[in-house]
């Protein structure tokens, strides 16, 4: 019964005249028919929970983990990186426009309460967990499983025709929920609930707040590619190197939206950008191959080492730890090492 995706809040009940009509229509029938719902697939069993999309809530929240790591001498701390972990907050009501329909919606959240547990054989007469209760939670378009990118192409309007996110709910993210709290407004005035018979209730008005942790079936993060292809407009077969970026195996992380926009259709004369030639010894950039770039660099570094001594011989000046002497001997004096540092000395 919940993991019926229809809903009719009418359907438990008979028609209230003879001529079969309801004074009451629920609009929010028709928006759910029309996939806009909250969704959850639990992989063990295989089954699915709906609930419209009477959203209070929703939330994500993204941590990138750096451990710093104090280094004597230094102002700041040298930062390497762990990881960056996701988590949502979600909260939605769940309301009831009638008796069956209350009844439907106490049905829907009992399974997915179900979902929390795990599944379990017996062993040698010992219950053991088989299968952790994963599952795999949509919120339309904003929540669900990242898709592949492929090759967009088109303008801008075909891309924007084109996003759109069906009610599969085994489209949805995998993850965990890692709590799970419900509140069925016995107490409250305007919400209350239906008296169904002797000693049984059913509340209109269900909220339900949770925690949910993804888990990503694909790596998260950039990735670089290099392949050798031939140089444009040369015959003599030579050819270059060229690096492709992109993020997530190209996947469309994390809303699926495509964008038309590519690094490599920009025009780097009109952007004030260099393309950089590192065969051609007459690109102002690239100049040669690496190793001439490399003793090109070298030499830069001699060259600006020996400006530094004759400028701390004029004048000695050390920014870090505020010195400055215009007295030449004082600076020849200097021991860097005393202090925890290095410079160049005479």
């Amino acid at each position: 019964m919940a993991t019926d995706k229809t809903f009719d809040f009418k359907r438990y009940s008979a028609p209230p005249d003879s001529d079969g009509a309801y004074t009451l229509q629920d609009g929010s029938d028709t928006l759910a028919m029309k996939g806009f719902v909250i969704s959850f697939h639990h992989l063990p069993s295989n089954r699915s929970v709906y609930f419209k999309a009477f959203i209070t809530q929703f939330n994500e929240s993204y941590a990138p983990d750096w451990s710093p790591e104090t280094v004597y001498g230094r102002a700041d701390p040298i930062y390497f990186f762990k990881n960056t972990t996701r988590s949502i907050s979600l909260g939605f009501k769940i309301p009831a426009a009638s008796e069956g329909e209350a009844y439907e919606n106490l049905a829907r959240v009992q399974e997915l309460i179900q979902f929390l547990y795990p599944s379990y054989t017996d062993v040698q007469n010992a219950n053991t967990i088989s299968q952790s209760p994963l599952v795999r939670l949509k919120v339309m378009n904003l929540l669900q499983q990242s898709s592949t990118n492929a090759d967009p192409g088109g303008d801008y309007s075909e891309l924007f025709k084109a996003y759109k996110s069906t009610n599969d709910s085994s489209k949805g993210l995998l993850g965990v929920i890692s709590s799970l709290a419900i509140t069925h407004n016995l107490e409250n005035d305007t919400a209350g609930v239906f008296e169904k018979d002797e000693n049984t209730i059913l509340p209109k008005l269900i909220d339900i707040t949770m925690d949910f942790k993804p888990i990503h079936e694909h790596p998260v993060g950039w990735h670089h590619e290099e392949s050798t292809v031939p140089v444009e407009g040369n015959t003599e077969g030579k050819t270059t190197t060229v690096t492709s970026v992109g993020f997530a195996e190209d996947t469309l992380f994390p809303y699926g939206v495509a964008s038309s926009v590519d690094v490599s259709d920009i025009d780097l004369d009109s952007a004030g950008m260099h393309e950089v030639d590192l065969d051609d010894p007459d690109d102002p950039i690239g100049g040669g191959s690496l190793e001439e770039q490399s003793d090109a660099a070298a030499a830069k570094v001699e060259s600006t080492a020996d400006t530094a001594l004759e400028s701390s011989r004029s004048g000695a000046q050390n920014s870090v730890f505020g010195f400055y002497d215009t007295d030449s001997d004082a600076a020849d004096d200097y021991d860097a090492d005393e202090y925890g540092s290095s410079t160049i000395r005479k």
